[in-house]
């Protein structure tokens, strides 16, 4: 069950992210969306790191992630996730900082970051049995 709560709520950071995007020029649709974004990204990775190391004691497959890769593969996502996790928060604080030069820059590495670890991560794990 949590694995489909992990890509619901990634999916749907994926989305609120290409919706702020798209409302790029108007700054408070923007921020709203971005902020939901950001807010789905964390509350689902929170849920994530909870279930496998706090309630299945790190092992993610007891958790309900099965990988189809190689351990080498799910270390270089999981490193990922977080450079890509560190950006956002950093892309955030420059937005309401409104250090628009930095912020923008930014968004050229964190957009293909993201959507690398997003897409990874679908190809990465399947469900366990509910």
């Amino acid at each position: 069950m949590v694995y489909y709560l992990v890509n619901l709520g990634m999916t749907l950071s994926v989305l609120f992210f290409g919706l702020g995007y798209w409302k790029r020029k108007d700054v408070d649709t923007h921020k709203l969306w971005m902020g939901l974004g950001v807010l789905a990204n964390l509350a689902t990775a929170v849920l994530l790191v909870i279930t496998v190391h706090l309630f299945s004691e790190g092992d993610m497959q007891t958790a309900g992630f099965h990988p189809t890769v190689e351990a080498p593969w799910i270390l270089a996502h999981r490193m990922l996730a977080v450079v890509a996790a560190l950006t956002m928060i950093l892309m955030a604080v420059t937005g309401m900082l409104r250090k628009r030069k930095l912020h923008v820059a930014l968004h050229y590495a964190f957009i293909p970051l993201y959507l690398v670890v997003y897409i990874s991560g679908l190809f990465m794990f399947e469900a366990g049995k509910i």
